[in-house]
Formats: structure tokens, sequence, C-alpha cells
């Protein structure tokens, strides 16, 4: 069976390269950033996105029976500089690809993944987060993120196309980047380990919590959501568990020797923050039986031995 996966060599396309390979699928890619991927076994294409012609001409050539669409802007503080690019990435992105598999007349099983961000502040009483929450998006990703969640049941309401969303909450993991906070904090602590950075810790909100899964079992819940969901339904992926920040530093901090100053970086704070995102799984484990299986503890001691590793490389 043959998978296309839309950024590819990005961080989650890399693992869930990864894990359609064991399961023995044939696995294409598209990747704008001209980066490679070890494996000999993916065949990949340099492809923007937003080249609605050249995203065609690939689904044409491969023909897939399933796609992820994992293309996109994923740093929300990014969104905010370039609000357009955003768009043209998340949402006009989306819809090349949605077009370019009803073009050519395919049934493929796309994925479409969006985001807890698009559900925005929410109150008190609906936390934990369920799908019927309404929308709040509060950064230009979020709201790209939501506008093309609803072109995604837009197509499939209209077109009737094999559409399936999920709401992935925040994951993180080995390969992950320096700009996403537990990465962030990973990274700063291997380098102070190893000396090319004075015992300072420089930190964001602590105080927020955040829903936090393994991006390892964040891949397997993707390719259930195409195994076991249905087309035009949406599903959230989430531990069920919030973490504060502050929680997440200082368990970081437990697995070195290290005596560090913590210091408020005014860079790393956000205008408009989110106290809480703490999500409901309950609808997808139902239909999926997928459950966590990577205690977060254990993904934040990977995520510093992978900063380690790459440190004690330069």
């Amino acid at each position: 069976m043959r998978v296309l996966i839309t950024g590819i060599t990005g961080f989650v396309g890399s693992h869930l390269s990864e894990f359609l390979i064991k399961k023995g699928f044939e696995v294409f890619g598209t990747t704008y950033s001209g980066k490679a991927l070890p494996s000999e076994r993916i065949k990949i294409f340099n492809c923007d996105i937003r080249d609605a012609a050249g995203i065609k001409n690939i689904v044409s050539d491969i023909k897939p029976h399933r796609i992820y669409n994992l293309s996109g802007i994923s740093f929300p503080p990014d969104s905010f500089k370039n609000p357009r690019m955003t768009f043209d990435i998340n949402f006009y992105g989306t819809m090349n690809l949605i077009e370019a598999v009803r073009g050519t007349g395919l049934d493929s099983n796309i994925l479409f993944v969006g985001s807890s961000d698009e559900y925005g502040v929410v109150a008190d009483r609906y936390i934990p987060i369920s799908e019927e929450c309404l929308l709040n998006p509060l950064s230009p990703y979020a709201a790209s993120k939501a506008a093309a969640d609803l072109l995604s049941y837009s197509c499939f309401k209209t077109y009737g196309m094999n559409i399936v969303r999920v709401r992935p909450f925040n994951h993180t993991g080995p390969g992950q980047r320096y700009d996403f906070v537990c990465s962030d904090f990973a990274r700063q602590i291997a380098e102070i380990e190893s000396g090319i950075r004075k015992p300072v810790i420089y930190t964001g909100n602590l105080d927020v919590e955040r829903d936090f899964s393994d991006v390892r079992d964040i891949v397997s819940a993707y390719y259930l959501a195409l195994e076991k969901g249905v087309s035009g339904d949406v599903y959230n992926i989430c531990s069920e568990r919030a973490y504060s920040i502050r929680w997440i530093l200082h368990t970081l901090l437990g697995f070195t020797k290290l005596s560090v100053e913590i210091k408020e970086d005014p860079s790393k704070m956000r205008a408009a923050d989110i106290k809480i995102l703490k999500g409901d799984c309950s609808k997808f484990k139902m239909i999926s039986g997928w459950k966590p299986a990577i205690p977060f503890e254990k993904t934040l001691r990977d995520l510093l031995d992978y900063w380690r590793e790459k440190t004690s490389n330069r």
C-alpha cells in the first residue's frame, strides 16, 4: 500500500515514516527543505505545498492509498511574524492537496492534522476539552488550522472525500526543534553540561499547563486514525494529563547534577497565553483502542539524551 506524507522530513513526519516503513507500507513524501531521511526505502519529492500544480503532479504520479498531511508552519509565534504565509501554507496548502486528490479522481484516505490550539481559551467548565468545544483560535497559526479543519470537513460533506481530521495536543520527543518548550529546556541543559553555555536556564511562562504526549505515541495514533477513524469525523489525540511547564523544567533538571539559575526571558512570553490545555481523548480511544504507551518522564529523558548527543557532536 502506497502512502504519501507531506512534510515528511519534519519532526513528526520523520517519526511517522519510520513507523509506516516498519508496518510494510511503501512510503513517499514531500519536503520543502531539501532535507533527506536516512532510509533508502523512502522516495522524497522536493515540492512546496503552495505549488498546486506540483502537488497535483506528485499525487497523480504516486496514486497514494493514504495521505498524511503534515506540511505546515507549526510554531505559533512564527505565525505572528508572517500571518499571510501561515495561511498560504496551512490553509491553501491543504486546499491544494485536497484539490490534487479530487482533480485526479483518486479515492485516497486523507488525514488532516489540526491542532488543539484551534480551541483557544476554554472556560474551566469545558475542561477537559472535547471535540464538541467551540473553536476559538488566538493566533494566525490556530486560525489557519481551524480554517483548514473546516475546509476538510466541507470537502467530505460536498464531495464525499475520505478525510479524517485529528486535533493533537502538545507532543514532543527526540528530534524536535529547539524553539518548542521541552526541546528548548533540554538543549539548554545539554549545552550547560557540556560547558558551552553558562548555568542559566531562560524560560517563558512556567505556570501554564499543557497536555503532552510522546511523538512516538502520536504517530501510532495517526496510523490508527486512518485505520479506524470515520471519514468526516474529528478526534482529539492527547494524554488527558496536563503538566505545568515548571514541572517539565524541574523534571529535566532532575536528570542532571547541575545547579542552575532560572531566568524569565521576555522574548519567550506570549501576549495571549492559554492558562491550561487539557484534552478529552475518549472518543478516539473508543473507536481505535489507542492509548499512550510511553511515560512522559521517559519522553523527557530521551529528549535530553538526544540533545546531549547532538551537543557532543559539535
